[in-house]
């Protein structure tokens, strides 16, 4: 009997609203309207709603929702488990949010498979040591991580017990240099590529590279099929398709269906070779931190306010980058020509208005940053001169 952490009915046509406990309440209960109005409104019974992991708002209650039918969501799970030659034997891990559809996945994989759901977060937040104790002790076999975490584990040494027969990788890309040294450690790793919108993963590495070291192609799972448009972004049809978008704007609410004959456009650019994809990376502005999706634009437009609360003299004088990380795929720097004081009073006033995943988390001086004669920066001069 799967030991799941949510009361899940797949037959029933009643609706389930997944949203962040942590969210502030006023904007939790504007999303909860929200996404009762648009089903009430479009007639949907048997739905999921979750929130995308790139829409990171001006505020919470701005999250872009989507809907995923239970038929969607089953049919991402059936080919997951096929994928994984998953059954009631296997032990999965769950260090996961079940607002996130990676979490929500795994719990409803286990309810199909009969396989056993064991917690590992400490206190509700991911622990790397709690975690290894936890895969040795319940002897666990499959587990699915976000590229942060395997980087703590290789930081740390682990090596991987002899139960574990394979690990899911998404939520962002999983570099090369790390792969290799979790490989080498022993980790079973196996990168995909997936979204909320497709409810988990559409393609994944196979069972079979895991008897090699080297980096593995992402194949398309059964149910799933991709193409790249003119533009050069790829674009993904599946069972598992969500049903519509559902947004609160400065128009209203707002609700619809971005597909095309049932193909959805990512943000991301790719190439197809046969059934692999070979994802070359997402539109400018968005960027994935420890998981975590966000906007890049968006976050020097919150920086911008927080200066003109302190000073609005410093606006021009201070930008935001986002700088590769080798823990979290990706981190947001400052750039500024200021004193050291006057950083830290902005990037206190920037916290305040951000999540944690999207605070500053280096700062930079220089004696100016590059801009076009329009004004605009030139943002590759500027990443030169760091």
């Amino acid at each position: 009997m799967a030991e799941t952490q949510l009361a899940l009915d797949l037959k029933s046509d009643e609706n389930l609203i997944l949203l962040n406990p942590r969210w502030p309440q006023g904007d939790f209960q504007k999303l909860k309207s929200l996404a009762e109005a648009v089903q009430a409104e479009r007639g949907l019974k048997g739905h999921v709603w979750i929130a995308t992991s790139g829409s990171t708002a001006e505020s919470a209650s701005a999250t872009k929702l989507v809907a995923l039918s239970k038929k969607a969501i089953i049919s991402s799970a059936e080919s997951v488990n096929k994928h994984l030659n998953s059954t009631a034997a296997d032990v999965w891990t769950q260090v996961l949010p079940h607002f996130h559809v990676g979490g929500f996945g795994i719990e409803v994989r286990a309810l199909l498979s009969g396989a056993r759901v064991v917690p590992a977060l400490q206190d509700s937040k991911w622990n790397v040591d709690h975690f290894y104790q936890v895969l040795i002790d319940e002897k666990c076999t499959l587990s699915a991580l976000v590229p942060t975490q395997v980087f703590d584990l290789v930081e740390k040494g682990y090596k991987s017990p002899s139960s574990m027969r394979a690990i899911v990788v998404g939520g962002g890309a999983l570099d090369s240099v790390l792969f290799d040294k979790a490989r080498a450690l022993g980790w079973p790793l196996l990168p995909s590529y997936g979204m909320t919108e497709t409810a988990s993963q559409i393609a994944t590495a196979d069972l079979g590279s895991l008897a090699g070291f080297e980096y593995p192609d992402i194949e398309l799972l059964s149910h799933a099929d991709a193409r790249v448009n003119e533009a050069g972004f790829l674009e993904v049809t599946a069972q598992s398709l969500f049903t519509c978008y559902a947004q609160n704007t400065s128009k209203g609410m707002e609700h619809w269906d971005p597909k095309k004959e049932n193909w959805f456009t990512t943000e991301d650019r790719g190439v197809v070779v046969g059934r692999a994809l070979k994802i070359q990376g997402r539109s400018k502005d968005y960027v994935k931190i420890g998981g975590e999706g966000t906007n890049v634009a968006r976050l020097r437009t919150l920086l911008e306010q927080a200066v003109m609360d302190l000073n609005p003299q410093w606006v021009m004088q201070v930008t935001l980058l986002d700088m590769p990380s080798e823990r979290l795929g990706a981190e947001i720097h400052l750039i500024s020509t200021l004193s050291d004081d006057a950083n830290r009073k902005i990037a206190e006033s920037y916290s305040a208005k951000v999540l944690p995943f999207e605070k500053i988390r280096k700062s930079h001086t220089v004696l100016e940053i590059p801009r076009s004669d329009l004004g605009k920066i030139l943002w590759q001069q500027l990443k030169n001169l760091l």
